[in-house]
């Protein structure tokens, strides 16, 4: 009982410097964003996927208080990793903010090692649908955010080629492998879920390009994660 409710309150303490960072500086993340923007950034409502995010977490957060058995619980295997993955959300939004762009990828690169930890984590368990549904989001859009963020960081960088091919081929071939991981995780684990938020990114990403390839690409792809989250939902109910 005493470790549940000491994880639960430093998750509290966590999450709320998180948000308190988060909506701080809500405005300024879209300034930088924005400043000379990458080809694959999505559409600036895209970004609206946090709230939810949030507001899962929250709820799984409160959960914890209510727990029958902690010790089988997911609880049990992340542990404290929840307030390192939150500390480093916050982290990430002062060194973006601030145009540490390099140091914002490093962070971000952090935040979703621990996310693929803790996603990892919760899957080699019997849990519950609502264990693993924040995390599946989480771990999908950040994902999604790191590619955006390297990217941000090599175009304001002015970097104009890497290994001789320019923002546009990387672009698609960047595609091309979210959507292959997409493919491994989803059917791997088993989460519909996780396609799903690749589906709202691609969308995004299709809404604020003009490019025939790339629109083409992101159409294709957004296709390919629909049917993931289809099949594996099939799938579920057939077992």
């Amino acid at each position: 009982m005493k470790q549940r409710t000491t994880l639960g309150i430093t998750y509290l303490l966590f999450f709320a410097l998180m948000i308190f960072l988060n909506y701080w500086s809500a405005t300024n993340v879209g300034m930088v964003a924005n400043q000379d923007q990458a080809l694959i950034q999505p559409a600036g409502y895209a970004f609206s996927i946090w709230g939810l995010i949030y507001v899962l977490l929250f709820i799984w957060i409160v959960r914890i208080f209510f727990l029958g058995r902690y010790e089988e619980s997911a609880y049990a295997q992340v542990r404290y990793w929840p307030a390192v993955n939150f500390a480093l959300n916050g982290m990430w939004i002062i060194a973006f903010t601030q145009e540490w762009l390099l140091v914002s990828v490093l962070i971000i690169i952090a935040l979703l090692t621990t996310l693929v930890i803790m996603y990892t984590r919760i899957s080699a368990i019997r849990f519950s649908w609502f264990d693993r549904l924040p995390f599946s989001i989480y771990f999908g859009w950040v994902s999604v955010a790191t590619i955006v963020n390297i990217f941000t960081w090599i175009v304001q960088a002015d970097v104009t080629t890497i290994l001789g091919l320019d923002e546009l081929i990387w672009t698609l071939i960047m595609l091309i492998v979210t959507t292959l991981l997409a493919a491994f995780v989803s059917l791997r684990y088993r989460d519909w879920a996780y396609p799903l938020v690749f589906l709202w990114s691609f969308i995004a990403i299709f809404m604020e390009n003009e490019l025939t390839s790339i629109l083409v690409v992101t159409a294709s792809c957004a296709v390919v994660h629909l049917a993931l989250s289809i099949i594996v939902l099939i799938r579920k109910k057939q077992a």
